[in-house]
């Protein structure tokens, strides 16, 4: 078996017990296993999603975790702890913005003969429906770990490089993180046209507060393993002493890729010797031995002033009108000066959603289920467009656009 299920499978690990499946899903290269395990005297499960070269998060995977979740559940009563683990390799990415971007154009294209038909506004709206599933999905996934937790403690183990969009929802979603050194998250829907909707936002208020959401969220900028920790998201951060695989360039791509494929299986090996027993570790502790910061004692990213002051030149289009359209590459100055554009809407729902919100009476899925319409929203604004296209082809959106 390729990827991180090698290591769950075997004996690598000093006290570590593999019992054997509970659930298994594959589709081409991808795979979610979800074993029994025994480690510290104790019964868990371990889940684990592997879908190279990025992790996205595809339908599929989603799919495989809510029903191998349910495998989990039946068996609560014996188990005391549950490890959520993947890949160490360098970037985990969230949904798949050129998949979106195919559904979204097929939809405007419906859209415009409904309206043409004199569809009813309720019909038209029922073309976002794949928006709205996947979201619903996400929702799904969170009730399901958090109703799980009830139970038994959830710890994630975050490896690898820069998590995004879903790929750092779904380890929030756990009562303790486990981050590599070299790793770090990214809220960067802002700059597509979206927010985080699989409670990406209610987790991280419960972990970090308001100040530290509202810096993650509204600048989409990386937060990197040590910050993450101070401000009460990463519990345990692990030194990993050694560098990503890079790719080599030589007369032969082919075997340049082989090789490279070779090193991240290798090194995602070598990670996980030193990650998953951090996990483990945590997931049998006793709860005096968690590291887990009160809310004086954890550290703010940025000043609220400066949040805002920072949002306020990056969300007007107008500030970036000598930039639209150019290749990241080429403005790559000016955009270390200005930061990366906005999208106006996606400040407006994120303002929206944390205006008089306090972390220590947050009703969780009453706020996750706001956090996910507020996203079904932005899904339908024709703003979004220019943002995922701007994406992917790597240049700067105009997001007077569809104004």
């Amino acid at each position: 078996m390729k990827g991180p299920g090698e290591l769950v499978r075997s004996g690598s690990i000093p006290g570590y017990e593999n019992q054997g499946p509970l659930y298994e899903w594959s589709e081409a290269r991808a795979y979610l296993l979800i074993d029994r395990i025994a480690y510290g005297g104790k019964a868990g499960a371990i889940v684990c999603y592997y879908n190279p070269p990025v992790h996205q998060v595809g339908n599929p995977g989603l799919d495989a975790y809510l029903k191998g979740l349910d495998r989990v559940r039946e068996k609560k009563n014996e188990l005391e702890f549950l490890i959520l683990y993947g890949a160490n390799d360098p970037v985990h990415a969230g949904g798949d913005l050129k998949e979106s971007l195919n559904r979204l154009d097929k939809t405007l294209e419906m859209k415009k003969e409904k309206e043409k038909s004199g569809a009813s506004a309720k019909e038209v709206d029922r073309l976002f429906e794949w928006a709205d599933s996947r979201l619903r999905k996400g929702r799904a996934l969170h009730q399901k770990i958090r109703g799980l937790a009830e139970h038994l403690r959830v710890v994630a183990v975050c490896g690898g490089g820069t998590r995004f969009g879903g790929s750092a929802e779904i380890p929030l979603m756990a009562d303790y993180l486990v981050g590599d050194s070299r790793s770090g998250m990214c809220f960067s829907e802002a700059t597509i046209g979206l927010i985080p909707g699989w409670a990406g936002i209610a987790r991280s208020l419960l972990k970090s507060g308001i100040t530290n959401v509202a810096y993650m969220g509204k600048t989409a900028r990386e937060v990197k393993a040590e910050p993450l920790r101070a401000i009460g998201i990463y519990n345990v951060v692990t030194a990993v002493p050694f560098p990503f695989p890079k790719r080599q360039k030589s007369d032969t791509p082919e075997a340049d890729k082989a090789a490279y494929v070779q090193a991240l299986e290798h090194h995602d090996q070598q990670t996980g010797m030193l990650l998953l027993p951090e996990g483990l570790a945590l997931a049998v502790a006793p709860p005096a031995g968690i590291p887990v910061l009160d809310k004086d004692e954890r550290s703010t990213l940025a000043a609220k002033a400066d949040i805002a002051e920072e949002v306020e030149r990056r969300k007007n289009p107008d500030n970036y009108a000598h930039l639209w359209g150019k290749s990241a590459r080429e403005v790559k100055q000016e955009i270390a000066a200005l930061g990366k554009p906005l999208a106006p809407q996606s400040i407006e729902a994120l303002e929206g959603l944390l205006a008089g919100v306090e972390p220590e009476t947050l009703d969780e899925h009453q706020f996750v289920e706001k956090e996910m319409e507020a996203d079904a929203r932005l899904y339908r604004d024709p703003r979004f467009r220019a943002g995922l296209i701007a994406t992917l082809q790597q240049t700067i959106a105009d997001y007077r656009e569809a104004q």
